[in-house]
């Protein structure tokens, strides 16, 4: 198996050489940059997608030094996705927000919670995750929040979770916790603008569905 794997790679590098990058099939290219046999990539990118993969790796028979590379190469995917914005991205809609979160947490195997600190321009001072959790939960205390937006001095924050199990609906969790959000940050007059739920390549925004009530 590891002499036909080396030939294969071989071959490869010399379709590249040859052709060019764009030849190259998906698997074929994960396969190349992580060292992970194609036979072990295939079944499992045929069954979940591209964007998919990195959520199923438990299941994948990998090294540690693999997971750590598909790990990597799917963040380095995340940084070049994010870098199309601006040195400093405008978060005026809903929709902005939506899309900014969902390149931030759309691979994320665990639920976490983010906070976009913005200044008076609706500009991204910096994102921060002030909450990492399990599959279906990340506890989240307004008080860590308020920290965060006196240190750096924010105008308004839009917060963001991810629902790694796909659903995109709004839990009462979720709900009770934007209300509660809102109450501790009128406290320090700074307003919560959205809420951002990813599950996937898509979002749902608290604040176009009229939740948040200031």
């Amino acid at each position: 198996m590891y002499i036909l794997n080396s030939i294969y790679k071989t071959i490869l590098k010399e379709r590249i050489q040859q052709y060019g990058v764009s030849t190259l099939a998906d698997e074929e290219a994960v396969s190349i940059l992580t060292g992970i046999p194609i036979s072990e990539i295939k079944p499992n990118l045929d069954s979940f997608g591209l964007a998919e993969l990195i959520k199923f790796t438990k299941g994948m028979n990998l090294t540690k030094v693999q997971k750590k590379k598909i790990e990597l190469l799917y963040h380095i995917a995340k940084r070049i996705s994010i870098s199309e914005f601006k040195e400093k991205p405008v978060l005026n809609s809903s929709s902005k927000a939506g899309e900014y979160f969902v390149k931030e947490l759309q691979f994320l195997e665990n639920e976490v919670f983010s906070v976009a600190l913005l200044d008076s321009q609706n500009r991204i001072i910096k994102t921060e995750t002030v909450s990492h959790g399990t599959i279906n939960e990340a506890p989240v205390y307004p008080r860590e929040v308020i920290k965060l937006i006196l240190y750096n001095n924010a105008n308004s924050v839009i917060v963001a979770h991810n629902h790694p199990g796909g659903s995109l609906q709004p839990s009462n969790a979720d709900v009770e916790l934007t209300k509660k959000l809102v109450s501790a940050l009128k406290t320090i007059n700074v307003a919560l603008v959205d809420h951002i739920i990813v599950a996937e390549d898509k979002y749902y925004s608290l604040a176009e569905k009229g939740l948040i009530n200031q």
